[in-house]
């Protein structure tokens, strides 16, 4: 589900913004939702610290007439859902340049004032590019290997995760990668059945296979590319031995 996000201080501009979209969702796709019509830039801040969304899509007006203009909320935005789809819906198309100097990168800008119907074919346009954005995005993630740490999401290709175990601290994880350590929250099991790439050598660690250095079945060991390493069960040994003898 792609939540959608609009925030729009003139009443009307704001309900005449949710009706085409919401007609947009009635007869193109299920996939989206309207969480917020806001017409203060506050309420959108106050629903990104609530529910710390992934992957909206935000119509914003430039012209907000509070502390925060429309540039500042996506600046926001772009902190907490990194990976949000932003639209300015204004009259202020002139200041598009100023939103590459902040680096908001908007999606795109539909002016307010023009016909109804060209009005609402660029907002479906928008939106079926957004959702095309939002998809291979998302295929890509799951090719490699996303975490969350706090608000920030984390993308890695898969050959760069040497091992995640379980941490001392209930609920969390350590990964150790090629780009270094990072501690998360997550549970072995759910990436497990996430990233079939990830090999179970214990109760507690999931191993890449790519990035095994050597194994001395002997101490029941596993080397890494990093020089760390790793003990596994004795009831992995078959299995691990079949996976490291195993063709490129």
């Amino acid at each position: 589900m792609y939540p959608i996000i609009m925030c729009e201080d003139n009443r009307i501009q704001l309900q005449q913004l949710d009706t085409l979209v919401e007609n947009y969702i009635l007869f193109h796709s299920d996939l989206f939702k309207v969480e917020l019509q806001a017409s203060q830039p506050q309420q959108v801040v106050n629903y990104l610290d609530d529910c710390e969304p992934q992957n909206g899509i935000y119509f914003l007006d430039i012209d907000l007439q509070a502390d925060i203009d429309g540039i500042q909320l996506a600046e926001i935005i772009r902190q907490k859902d990194v990976q949000a789809e932003i639209i300015f819906v204004t009259t202020h198309d002139e200041l598009a340049p100023l939103t590459l100097k902040r680096k908001v990168a908007a999606l795109d800008f539909i002016a307010k004032d023009q016909p109804l119907d060209d009005y609402r074919q660029e907002i479906y346009d928008t939106l079926d590019y957004a959702k095309k954005i939002i998809d291979e995005t998302r295929t890509v993630q799951k090719k490699g290997f996303s975490f969350e740490v706090g608000t920030q999401v984390y993308n890695l290709d898969k050959s760069e995760v040497i091992f995640v175990e379980a941490s001392d601290i209930p609920h969390r994880l350590n990964l150790e990668s090629t780009n270094g350590k990072f501690e998360f929250y997550g549970k072995l099991t759910e990436l497990e059945d996430k990233y079939p790439f990830l090999f179970r050598i214990s109760r507690s660690c999931l191993i890449n296979p790519e990035n095994i250095q050597h194994v001395d079945f002997s101490i029941r060991e596993v080397g890494f590319a990093d020089g760390s390493t790793r003990k596994f069960s004795i009831g992995k040994s078959k299995k691990l031995k079949n996976i490291i003898q195993a063709p490129l």
